[in-house]
């Protein structure tokens, strides 16, 4: 069965974010705020009971979460999925036309061919997890 393991959400302030996610709904810090310069932003990641959130705050425009921050505001970036078969899955997603990237056991579904959510598909039991 398929299960959602991760969201991903572009936000402008971490801090403002952490307020409503943590303090307010109650999610979980999994580490302290972080860089990371491969995205152009920091980040942190929190868990509920059956899902890792991670709040990425952009710092650099040109890299695809400033990109998408600009264009669409805040808001969800990615997810990740965790398949009982990865390769299964990558054959279903070609057979649909949509493009897949990536090995098997770490495929992914562009925004363009996923309602503009970028979809990292896994494995179910390490999916999503950090």
């Amino acid at each position: 069965m398929t299960r959602l393991a991760s969201l991903v959400l572009v936000v402008r302030n971490l801090a403002h974010a952490l307020a409503v996610y943590e303090q307010g709904l109650g999610f979980t810090r999994v580490d302290e705020p972080s860089d990371v310069p491969s995205l152009g932003a920091r980040h942190v990641f929190l868990r509920a009971e059956n899902c890792l959130l991670e709040l990425l705050e952009p710092h650099d425009e040109t890299m695809p979460p400033g990109l998408f921050l600009r264009a669409r505001g805040e808001g969800l970036f990615a997810m990740g999925v965790g398949v009982d078969d990865p390769g299964r899955a990558r054959e279903r997603l070609r057979s649909a036309s949509v493009d897949v990237r990536g090995e098997a056991g770490r495929l992914f579904v562009r925004p363009g061919d996923a309602h503009g959510v970028l979809v990292e598909v896994g494995p179910r039991e390490s999916a999503g997890s950090a």
